[in-house]
């Protein structure tokens, strides 16, 4: 398989998340219910990115992990960012958040509009 960018930053930010939990591959590999024999290789492939995990698989380890599976998916490390800061908010100010954040591209995405308009 060859890397790329999303690939990258789905094992960069798995093992990450997994190194922040402080537990081994192994130990990750256990929790989400793979088989004892290939429990860690497993684990060091996706993390290596040359072995891709199922969406299943993806949330299982994000559940384990305690990011959203959209954490690992995301295509910035800014994005990413957002999620995580969101998903840890109470569900009352993610939604406020999510009114804001709708509010704003609406803005912005208008004065790129005007801008584009005016030249």
């Amino acid at each position: 398989m060859s890397p790329t960018p999303l690939r990258d930053q789905f094992t960069k930010r798995l093992k990450e998340a997994r190194l922040a939990m402080g537990i081994s591959q192994r130990e990750l590999g256990r929790r989400i219910g793979l088989s004892e024999d290939v429990v860690s290789s497993r684990v060091t492939r996706y993390e290596q990115g040359t072995s891709e995990p199922d969406f299943a698989t993806a949330g299982k380890m994000a559940a384990e992990l305690g990011v959203p599976l959209a954490y690992l998916l995301a295509d910035s490390d800014v994005l990413a960012n957002v999620i995580l800061a969101a998903a840890r908010m109470p569900h009352a100010e993610q939604r406020r958040l999510a009114t804001e954040l709708k509010e704003r591209a609406k803005r912005s995405s208008g004065a790129e509009q005007a801008e584009c308009d005016s030249d």
